[in-house]
């Protein structure tokens, strides 16, 4: 009986250590797997930040260099005289940061990026086009700005609406997506 017992005491210790050890490795992994989703929670937050800094960016550029045709264009027609150097300028920083924040595609979305390219791409033609006025002024020939400079004008601002009216729609999905992601609905215990 005795030896019995001994066995019994030896499997018992042999079952405990085992369920300990299994527990342990248990325990170890989940807290592997926990910590891992974590990281990758925090890993798509951060991409979304670096997303909406981006649109929004991209947003601002290419107001910004609208902005700098409007008042050229404005100028003109009101027959001021435009500082072609000063316009020069103000292209090349709102331009360069258009360029900078509009060429890059690396949206979910390409027709976000093929889109803002698109605008870019008819202001810097309207850039070119005012700056060719400015020059033609600034040497005594009185022109009339070009009439397809307000067809061209017309349509940027449309496609800046349907731009803007994207990227409002993404940062919302963006900042959704995070905020559900920060609070989950049911705590891991």
């Amino acid at each position: 009986m005795a030896d019995a017992s001994a066995i019994y005491a030896l499997i018992s210790g042999l079952g405990g250590a085992a369920i300990g050890a299994g527990s342990t490795v248990y325990v170890s992994t989940r807290q592997f797997r926990r910590e891992i989703s974590e990281r990758d929670k925090e890993r798509g937050r951060l991409q979304a930040q670096e997303e909406i800094v981006r649109l929004t960016s991209m947003r601002f550029a290419g107001r910004a260099w609208l902005d700098v045709v409007l008042r050229a264009k404005q100028n003109l027609e009101a027959g001021v005289a435009v500082d072609l150097d000063k316009f020069d300028q103000e292209v090349k920083e709102a331009g360069g940061t258009a360029a900078q924040e509009g060429y890059r595609a690396r949206s979910p979305d390409p027709s976000v990026d093929q889109l803002a390219a698109e605008i870019f791409d008819d202001i810097n033609h309207l850039s070119w086009q005012l700056r060719r006025e400015i020059v033609s002024r600034a040497t005594g020939a009185e022109r009339r700005t070009p009439d397809h400079l307000d067809d061209v004008l017309q349509r940027v601002i449309e496609r800046r609406a349907a731009l803007n009216a994207k990227i409002i729609e993404r940062i919302e999905e963006l900042a959704r997506d995070a905020s559900a992601s920060s609070h989950p609905a049911s705590p891991e215990a």
